[in-house]
């Protein structure tokens, strides 16, 4: 009898131990898929890889892609104050303009209106950013011809339930 009891007694109170296991999340490192076209550690792609997250891009409310970039070691925008419609010259490690691969979503951004390869980096608002992936070093074996320099891949913000609003207002003289 006071066998059955003591087992009935560690059943009932052994069993809440058990729902109490502590929490085993992991958190995972950068993750970026430009450098090798797959998912991959940031220090495991053998590239130099830079990657603007959303935390710097809301401290720099206010500017253009073209100038978070400007001030991006490597980096040389031709025109980055200019305003928007206008095309910005990239320069990424001295190479010329068309040397570097501006991707939108892993889709590559072109004006399909100039006869050069430039795109207007100041069409796409900050607010509408998640990350900006930028690999330096050339790519052509992944992304083709131009991607000798080095490949900018612009990682926009996926839709949300709510309904967001931004707005915008300058002056100046």
């Amino acid at each position: 009898m006071k066998k059955q009891a003591f087992v009935v007694a560690a059943l009932a109170f052994g069993s809440p131990l058990l729902a109490q296991q502590a929490d085993s999340s992991t958190t995972l490192g950068e993750v970026v898929v430009t450098a090798n076209k797959f998912p991959k550690a940031a220090g495991e792609t053998g590239k130099e890889v830079t990657v603007i997250g959303r935390d710097v891009l809301d401290r720099n409310s206010g500017r253009t892609v073209a100038e978070v970039l400007s001030v991006q070691a490597g980096f040389r925008i031709v025109g980055s104050q200019n305003n928007l419609g206008t095309n910005q010259d990239l320069y990424l490690r001295g190479a010329g303009v068309g040397k570097t691969l501006i991707l939108i979503d892993g889709i590559p951004a072109y004006d399909p209106s100039g006869i050069d390869q430039a795109f207007d980096l100041n069409s796409i608002p900050l607010d509408n950013i998640e990350r900006v992936e930028i690999v330096k070093g050339a790519l052509s074996t992944l992304y083709g011809s131009d991607a000798i320099a080095g490949v900018v891949n612009i990682i926009t913000r996926k839709g949300s339930n709510g309904t967001r609003f931004n707005g915008t207002l300058a002056g100046g003289s």
